[in-house]
């Protein structure tokens, strides 16, 4: 059982005082820097754990975790990479012919398509943050180590 990391989107704030005296170290810092650090924690406690990262083209990549980046890059450590392979195999060229030409594209009823699942181990993959679909964690991962 996977769960989601929440998707939130964090930006830093900086705030400039006009006035001629210090700021005081009572001053209550804004709701903004506060989620900041929240966000920062929670990406800490998470380090070394478990993750499943689904990718756009619809690959998906299991490691350990290791980095993320101002970009939204993931870093992942010890990966097993899965993805689906298809591929098609024209008919023999004495079958009987009902393709249909449709503006240069030609499509064939005869044609077999094979698709298989394909994996392989990688010691460290860099996931570009622009290619994320989802980013999940084990539930018990994910209680033991934010929650707990």
């Amino acid at each position: 059982a996977y769960a989601l990391i929440p998707h939130q989107t964090a930006t830093m704030t900086t705030t400039r005082t006009t006035t001629s005296s210090p700021p005081t170290a009572s001053a209550a810092p804004s709701n903004a820097l506060d989620e900041n650090r929240n966000l920062l924690n929670t990406i800490h406690l998470l380090l070394g754990s478990k993750l499943r990262v689904t990718m756009t083209d619809g690959r998906i990549a299991r490691g350990n975790f290791v980095c993320l980046d101002r970009l939204g890059n993931i870093i992942l450590d010890n990966v097993v990479e899965y993805r689906q392979v298809a591929y098609i195999i024209p008919p023999p060229p004495d079958a009987d012919d009902n393709s249909t030409k449709e503006e240069g594209n030609v499509t064939n009823n005869n044609q077999s398509v094979y698709k298989w699942d394909t994996e392989r181990a990688l010691s460290q993959a860099v996931i570009p943050g622009d290619r994320l679909a989802k980013v999940e964690i084990a539930r018990t991962e994910w209680e033991g180590r934010v929650v707990g």
